[in-house]
């Protein structure tokens, strides 16, 4: 008979857990030897079909039971995290967005240059760092995704004071943000522009950002009013730095049309502009050719106001290895008709590729750190044709 099969098969799997199958085992022996004989053929196709309904949903039961109770076992999980982990999720479903002005914020900061780490360091906000340099505030849900990317050679003092900086102040301004530290290998020249592309088509594997913020290492922010969020256009965060103090001004800009420091931008800005050139080997250039990328592209840079975008530049000797490219005016005059043809674009489709290599990638306590590597010279070769009069200084 069909129940007698059906109930030999169950006492005899190890596929179910035992409890299940115990029960299970149990009721339908005492049916079949008391009740079936006197069913008619009707009832037992319908009973068939009821039992098979119920031993599936048993089972489905069972296994939920089973699962969770490993969860709990395991190494992986204990029970206060896994009540830890719902508490969370149901929160955050009755979380509100982040308010547009974050309600902690202190308007302009004192940093004494003689303990320049002591006074960045808020030790409460590096704690709440996810290794990687991640954080994501608990209590509101952010209003963008930001990755800070830093192009970087041989600054190691420089880098920890900004870090730190950094995660005190864009916890506060309620970001949802990753810092990115993009290092050039020896022995090629340091080049900002190709780091930055770089920093961004690695973050965009990394996570769906919103923002985009091309961040130098030297650079701290003195105004926390200023917030680390992108635009309808492409942002330059600096209205002044003490680099380039004047008189009574104590911060300044060496000309109007400067745009290093920091800058902001959405990633469909930064893709619509083609990124940085990757062709500045040394020091200058980059930030001006780009300044010309964002106006070829119909955008305009915009800047906070003058009082809250304002940096403090951290002293340093000149870097041996960023000394100043001699070539960059006559790369610069060629700027506006190698737009499209180098840029972002060379690591993606364009014919003339540029090929790097991923040296390291570690997830470092304050941030996600890359060494990248190039060929200096065969791209220089294969611009050639696209750089004007390299030496036209």
């Amino acid at each position: 008979m069909e129940i007698v099969s059906c109930s030999k098969y169950l006492c005899s799997s190890k596929s179910l857990p035992i409890a299940f199958v115990i029960l299970t085992c149990t009721a339908v022996s005492l049916y079949s030897m008391v009740l079936w004989p006197s069913v008619n053929v009707d009832q037992r196709v319908n009973i068939h079909r009821n039992l098979s309904l119920l031993l599936q949903s048993g089972k489905n039961k069972f296994y939920n039971i089973s699962h969770a109770i490993s969860l709990v076992n395991s190494s992986k999980y204990d029970i206060s995290d896994l009540v830890a982990r719902r508490k969370i999720n149901r929160n955050r479903i009755r979380l509100n967005p982040c308010p547009k002005i974050p309600p902690g914020l202190v308007g302009k900061l004192t940093i004494n240059v003689q303990n320049i780490i002591k006074s960045v360091t808020n030790d409460d906000s590096l704690k709440r760092v996810v290794y990687g340099g991640r954080y994501s505030p608990e209590d509101c849900i952010p209003r963008e995704r930001t990755a800070v990317i830093i192009p970087y050679r041989d600054r190691e003092d420089h880098l920890n004071i900004l870090t730190r900086h950094l995660h005190n102040i864009l916890q506060r301004q309620q970001l949802n943000y990753q810092i990115f530290v993009i290092e050039m290998a020896l022995p090629t020249q340091f080049n900002r522009g190709l780091l930055a592309n770089i920093g961004v088509l690695i973050a965009k594997e990394t996570g769906p950002f919103s923002c985009f913020i091309i961040h130098d290492v030297d650079a701290l922010m003195m105004n926390d009013n200023n917030l680390y969020r992108c635009g309808s256009q492409p942002r330059h965060l600096v209205t002044g730095s003490t680099k380039y103090r004047s008189g009574n001004n104590e911060y300044g800009l060496p000309y109007d049309s400067y745009m290093s420091g920091a800058i902001a931008l959405t990633d469909n800005q930064y893709t619509r502009v083609n990124g940085f050139s990757n062709v500045y080997f040394g020091w200058g250039g980059e930030d001006d050719d780009f300044n010309i990328r964002v106006k070829r592209a119909n955008m305009k840079f915009e800047r906070p106001e003058k009082d809250i975008g304002i940096y403090l530049a951290i002293p340093h000797e000149t870097d041996s290895t960023n000394q100043k490219n001699p070539a960059r005016f006559g790369i610069l005059d060629a700027a506006a008709g190698r737009q499209w043809i180098e840029g972002l674009n060379s690591f993606i489709y364009n014919s003339l590729k540029i090929k790097y290599t991923r040296y390291a990638l570690e997830y470092r306590q304050y941030y996600t750190w890359l060494l990248i590597g190039v060929n200096e010279t065969a791209i220089n070769k294969q611009y050639e044709k696209y750089l004007g009069e390299p030496f036209a200084l």
